[in-house]
């Protein structure tokens, strides 16, 4: 009996609490509403025309002159920031070119030392090949005279 009362409170609780939340706004409604509300109240009901540039320039006369030293003075700032900005880059610019140039004159002369170094070694193996050709046949002259051909003898072995 206690439990049957129990359950049938939870029932009431939930069905007032489901009544109640379905009346509340939901909070994205509520905060549409608000900033509507807001937005007609600061300006006048007037039809939207979109004429394009939405910033007009006020006369000169009306114009505060401490808010116009202040915009020019930030102005200033910022054109005087721009154009270190584009010295800076002007400079990183002319040092990557300078790398650049460098890096591809390293290269290319390495590639005319290897180049050159490969001639010098394919030489000095030609000089080694006609070095040991020449030694072969002197050595083979050499023993040919020492078994007995005359023919074969130089000044050099006599």
């Amino acid at each position: 009996m206690i439990r049957t009362q129990i359950l049938a409170a939870f029932a009431v609780l939930a069905l007032t609490a489901g009544a109640a939340q379905a009346q509340k706004p939901t909070g994205q409604a509520h905060a549409a509403d608000r900033a509507d509300q807001l937005l007609s109240q600061a300006q006048p009901a007037t039809p939207t025309v979109n004429d394009g540039e939405a910033y007009h320039r006020a006369d000169d006369s009306e114009q505060d002159p401490a808010e116009v030293r202040t915009t020019q003075a930030l102005n200033d700032e910022i054109a005087s920031r721009n154009q270190l900005a584009q010295n800076q880059e002007d400079a990183d610019r002319a040092r990557y070119e300078e790398t650049v140039t460098a890096s591809t004159q390293a290269q290319l002369a390495y590639e005319a030392d290897v180049r050159r170094s490969q001639a010098a070694q394919s030489d000095w193996e030609a000089e080694q090949a006609r070095w040991q050709a020449e030694r072969a046949r002197w050595e083979a002259d050499v023993r040919a005279c020492e078994a007995g051909n005359r023919s074969r003898c130089s000044t050099r072995v006599r």
